[in-house]
């Protein structure tokens, strides 16, 4: 017997998949945006500024599972707990600069000086631990 809920099930699953990548999208938009009011930007179009979210997405994802082996191999080092979070979160400005960065490059219509960049790198940095409630424990 078929069974009839499947797809519609999986409609609905697509559904809020959508909806949740939408709310990131929109979320990541406003603060491109807001940044690029603040630090006076200059760029051709808002449709620009959304493609340049889309791509700092797409990019932040293809980096980040360097990020986090670049931040595991410090484990091998045996610092302390001070210097091993200096160096974790070093690594993690350095890979958000680096996706703005490229980002910044594949579009020619936005034009961001480094410090523009880093400003946008520094924001992300300081929402991303502000929102991650949890503390990540160290490896041992």
């Amino acid at each position: 017997m078929i069974n009839q809920n499947g797809p519609k099930l999986f409609f609905l699953q697509v559904l809020r998949y959508a909806l949740a990548a939408a709310a990131v999208l929109f979320g990541y938009f406003i603060v491109m945006m807001t940044v690029f009011s603040l630090a006076g930007t200059s760029y051709g179009s808002m449709a620009y500024v959304l493609l340049f979210s889309v791509l700092f997405i797409l990019l932040g994802l293809c980096f980040e599972p360097l990020e986090r082996l670049m931040i595991h191999s410090f484990t091998f080092f045996r610092t302390g707990r001070l210097p091993f979070l200096l160096l974790a979160s070093t690594v993690q400005l350095l890979f958000l600069w680096m996706t703005a960065y490229t980002t910044d490059k594949m579009i020619e219509k936005i034009w961001l000086s480094t410090t523009e960049e880093l400003i946008v790198a520094g924001v992300f940095f300081v929402l991303d631990k502000c929102v991650s409630g949890q503390k990540q424990p160290r490896a041992q």
